[in-house]
């Protein structure tokens, strides 16, 4: 884990295992934005800026392999319990490698950068092991953020409670806000036709 002598070790998460309620059931990282899948974008991002980067994923998982080799599933026991479910995953699977967080970001926001990730990398690194996440305006995007692998006992126990609320997660996790900008970085894409 992170201590004074070293800088943590950070994986990449992309969510892209959610259901696509709002856009009729379709695999929302799939779906084709500006000529290039969803997920390809967010990757283009986060990939400068972390490795390895895993992607989250409950079905097309070969279409997924040709973005990332390294998937994720919901945990059997948390399946489609939403995007805290696939944060779960990644934080589990970037223990067993030995990070010491993970940087994850929803697939669904393809104008985010490479400099809006290093700006919550450098946030984290200057308070190694305590969560971050985005703000823009009064706006608040807890999914783009720095989770460390030690939240995964407080997860798993919030799953078991039924407990799916983002926002919830992080301010019990001590979560801090990093102001970015401007907020059409987060745009996101949720509906077919956006």
């Amino acid at each position: 884990m992170a201590d004074g002598n070293h800088s943590p070790r950070i994986a990449g998460l992309i969510l892209a295992g959610g259901e696509g309620r709002r856009m009729g059931g379709v695999d929302k990282g799939l779906v084709d934005w500006r000529g290039r899948p969803l997920v390809a974008w967010v990757l283009d991002a986060l990939a400068p800026v972390v490795s390895p980067v895993w992607i989250s994923a409950n079905r097309s998982r070969g279409h997924y392999q040709h973005y990332s080799p390294r998937l994720v599933s919901d945990p059997e026991e948390f399946r489609w319990q939403g995007p805290l479910a696939g944060l779960l995953a990644g934080l589990r699977a970037a223990a067993e490698e030995g990070a010491d967080a993970v940087l994850v970001s929803p697939c669904d926001t393809p104008n985010v950068t490479p400099e809006l990730f290093l700006e919550l990398l450098n946030a984290y690194h200057r308070n190694p092991g305590e969560p971050v996440f985005v703000q823009c305006g009064d706006r608040q995007h807890p999914l783009h953020g720095v989770y460390p692998v030690t939240l995964v006992p407080m997860l798993e126990q919030r799953l078991e409670n039924g407990e799916r609320k983002v926002m919830a997660f992080a301010e019990a996790a001590g979560a801090k806000p990093v102001m970015v900008g401007p907020e059409t970085l987060l745009d996101n894409i949720n509906r077919l036709g956006n």
